[in-house]
C-alpha cells in the first residue's frame, strides 16, 4: 500500500479531508448499505453494518481512475481507506459528536473550488457564505438533479467537519509539560564538536570468525517478531506459455517472403491457379495491405526518430520502390515498401508501407501446448510430477501470505490462482489447470504453513553480517582493552581521524559516515577532551574524543515550541487512532467473492 502510506505522510487536515474527493462514498456514509444505495449486496460488514457491493465496486473504479492501478491493489487501497473512515464514523456516532452551521460554514469556506468562485464571493472579492447559502437554496427549486448531488457532497463536508471537531478535543487533551518543551529543546539545539575515529567493519576481515547455524538460530528466536512470518499456503506450477514455435516463426517468414516476391494463388471462382505479384511490384499497395497485412496501413509520412526500429538507418535509406525484408520488429514481422520521400521544413520525411504478420501460435503449436498442460494436470493428480512427460518444463514455487495477492509475481492475470488456493474447500493436494491470457498453468497445493520462523537461508546473510559485527566489536575490545590511544590506533589502522561541527541529537548524522545517534548521545556524556571507549555503531566501530559541547541557553520556552511538539503529537495520534478502532472492530470481510 505504498500510495496510502504517501497520503498518511501529509497534514492532519489532508488526512480529513481525503475523502472529499476521491472516497466521497466512504465519507458520505454510504460505504455501508444503510446509505440507501445500491441493491444489498455486502462485500463484507463493519460492526454489523452491511458494505453494499456495488458502491464499494464504484469506489474501486475511481480509485482504478485517479491512480492507474490494476483492479487487486484499487481493490485493497478502497478497501482500507473505506474501513478507516466507516469505523471512525461510526466511533463520531457514538460519541454524539454532531457538526452545527459554524463548523461547516469553516469547511466550506476552506474549500477554494467554492471560496474562490466569483458567484459566492461579496463586493471586495471574499467568500461569502450567505451568498453561498442562497445559491443552493434556489438549485432545490431550480435544479433538483444538481441540488441532490450537493445533497451528497454536503455530507461529505459534515462528517469532515465532524472529524475535526473530533481531532480538536484530542488536541485540547494532549498536555506537553515545560519539563519535555525542554527536553525537546536541548535535543534540538545542544551541540558538540568533536574528532572520531571510524573503523569500517569491513576493514576486519570475516575469515577471522566462524557462524555457526545455531547462532543464527539463536539470534532469530531472540528477535522472533522480526523474522516470524505469518501463516501461508504454498503451490508447486508450471507455466506452459502459448508462444509461436519455431516452426510457425519459420512458417510466418516464408509467408512474408511468398507475399514480398510473388505465388500463385487457386481462383476458388474459375478454380484456376492464379499468379498474384508481390508486394515489391503491386500497383495497388493499399489494397495489398488491406488483404495480406494484419495491420492497416497509416499512409503517414514519418522522420527517422519516429520509425523507431532496430533497422531504421535501413528503412530510412531505402530508394522509392526498393522492399526490404522479412525482419523482426517487436512482436512482428514485417516487409517495408519505399513509397515516397519529401522534405518538411528542415526535416527530411518517408513514407513506407508495410506488410504486417503477428508472431503468435499456430493452432497445431496452441493445440499441443494444451495437451501438455491436460497431461501435466493428469499426471499431478495421480501423484507424479508436474513435468512427468515433459522434463523441459521448471517446476516453480510460490508462497502466498494474503488472500488478496494480485497473482503470482511475473504471470499476468493469476489473480483466479489466488481465489482458488484459498478457497474454503481448497485442501493439500488439490490439482488444478488454469487456462490464462498467455498461456497454461498447473498448479498442486503442496502445504498449508503455521505461522513460523523463515527458512534460516531466507536471512543467512543478512544475519550473519549482524552476528558478525559483534564478533568484529568484541575482537577489537579484547584487542584494544589497555588505555585506548586513539592516535595510535589510528596510525596503526591508516584511517584518519575525522572531526564533525555543531552535532546535535536530533539530527543524529556524522558527515562521511552516516546515521549514528548512540555514537552521537554517548558524546554528550563525556567531558571537554576526554575520549570514549570504543563504540558500536551502524556503520564501524568508533572511537568519540569530545572538543567541546555547547549547552542552550535556558529562557522561558515560547508557546510555539509547546505548540509543534503538540501538532506532532496530534499527527501520530491521527495514524494510530484508525488502526485502533480497526483492531477493535468486528469486520467480515468478502471481497475474494468478487475479487
Amino acid at each position: 500500500m505504498a500510495i496510502l502510506g504517501q497520503i498518511r505522510k501529509r497534514s492532519i487536515f489532508l488526512i480529513l479531508v481525503i475523502g472529499m474527493a476521491l472516497f466521497a462514498f466512504v465519507i458520505s456514509g454510504v460505504f455501508t448499505s444503510n446509505g440507501g444505495f445500491g441493491s444489498n449486496k455486502p462485500i463484507g460488514e463493519i460492526n454489523g453494518e452491511e458494505i453494499d457491493f456495488e458502491i464499494f465496486n464504484s469506489m474501486v473504479e475511481q480509485t482504478q481512475a485517479v491512480y492507474g492501478l490494476n483492479t487487486i491493489r484499487a481493490v485493497n487501497l478502497a478497501w482500507e481507506q473505506g474501513l478507516q473512515n466507516q469505523i471512525l464514523t461510526q466511533e463520531l456516532d457514538k460519541l454524539g459528536i454532531d457538526a452545527g452551521k459554524n463548523q461547516l460554514e469553516q469547511i466550506i469556506s476552506q474549500d477554494q473550488s467554492i471560496a474562490s468562485n466569483p458567484i459566492f464571493q461579496n463586493e471586495i472579492g471574499l467568500f461569502d457564505f450567505k451568498l453561498f447559502s442562497n445559491y443552493i437554496s434556489q438549485l432545490k427549486s431550480t435544479n433538483p438533479s444538481i441540488y441532490n448531488s450537493w445533497r451528497l457532497q454536503e455530507e461529505n463536508f459534515i462528517t469532515v467537519a465532524k472529524q475535526k471537531i473530533y481531532f480538536d478535543l484530542i488536541r485540547s487533551s494532549i498536555i506537553q509539560t515545560n519539563i519535555e518543551s525542554k527536553i525537546q529543546y536541548h535535543l534540538e539545539n545542544d551541540k558538540v564538536n568533536l574528532q572520531y575515529l571510524r573503523i569500517p567493519y569491513e576493514n576486519i576481515p570475516d575469515s577471522i570468525f566462524k557462524i555457526k547455524d545455531s547462532e543464527i538460530l539463536s539470534y532469530m528466536k531472540k528477535n522472533k517478531d522480526e523474522y516470524e512470518i505469518s501463516e501461508s499456503k504454498e503451490i508447486e506450477y508450471i507455466y506452459i506459455e502459448d508462444t509461436a514455435s519455431e516452426l510457425d516463426v519459420n512458417n510466418i517468414i516464408s509467408n512474408l517472403e511468398q507475399l514480398r516476391d510473388g505465388f500463385n494463388q487457386l481462383n476458388r471462382v474459375t478454380n484456376n491457379v492464379d499468379y498474384v505479384e508481390g508486394f515489391k511490384d503491386t500497383k495497388d499497395i493499399s489494397e495489398f495491405i488491406d488483404i495480406y497485412s494484419d495491420i492497416s496501413w497509416d499512409s503517414i509520412y514519418v522522420t527517422r526518430e519516429d520509425i523507431k526500429s532496430d533497422y531504421d538507418d535501413i528503412l530510412f535509406g531505402l530508394n522509392i520502390g526498393q522492399v526490404f525484408g522479412p525482419y523482426k520488429d517487436g512482436n512482428f514481422y514485417k516487409i517495408s515498401r519505399m513509397v515516397g520521400k519529401k522534405r518538411e521544413g528542415n526535416l527530411n520525411k518517408i513514407l513506407l508501407a508495410n506488410v504486417v504478420k503477428e508472431i503468435i501460435p499456430s493452432n497445431e503449436s496452441s493445440n499441443n501446448n494444451y495437451r501438455k498442460a491436460s497431461q501435466a494436470e493428469f499426471d499431478a493428480n495421480n501423484n507424479l510430477p508436474l513435468n512427468q512427460t515433459d522434463n523441459a518444463l521448471a517446476i516453480n514455487n510460490f508462497e502466498s501470505f494474503e488472500e488478496f495477492d494480485e497473482g503470482i509475481p511475473g504471470i499476468n492475470n493469476s489473480r483466479q490462482i489466488i481465489k482458488w488456493l484459498y478457497d474454503k474447500g481448497s485442501k493439500v493436494g488439490d490439482v488444478k489447470r488454469f487456462d490464462l491470457a498467455d498461456g497454461y498453468l498447473v498448479a498442486k497445493i503442496i502445504q498449508f504453513n503455521k505461522k513460523r520462523l523463515t527458512n534460516i537461508d531466507n536471512v543467512r546473510d543478512e544475519i550473519s553480517e549482524i552476528i558478525l559485527n559483534d564478533k568484529k566489536f568484541s575482537y577489537l575490545k579484547n584487542k584494544y582493552k589497555s588505555t585506548i590511544d586513539i592516535e595510535s590506533i589510528a596510525i596503526e589502522n591508516n584511517i584518519e581521524i575525522e572531526n564533525a561541527s555543531a552535532v546535535t541529537q536530533s539530527d543524529p548524522i556524522l558527515v562521511g559516515a552516516g546515521t549514528e545517534p548512540y555514537i552521537i548521545g554517548s558524546s554528550f556524556s563525556l567531558m571537554e577532551d576526554e575520549i570514549s571507549e570504543l563504540l558500536k555503531g551502524n556503520n564501524g566501530i568508533y572511537i568519540v574524543k569530545l572538543k567541546s559541547k555547547q549547552t542552550a541557553e535556558e529562557f522561558n520556552l515560547s508557546q510555539d515550541i509547546t505548540n509543534s511538539s503538540i501538532e506532532s503529537e496530534l499527527e501520530r495520534m491521527s495514524l494510530l487512532i484508525p488502526e485502533i478502532l480497526e483492531s477493535n472492530s468486528e469486520i467480515v470481510d468478502n471481497r475474494s467473492l468478487y475479487y
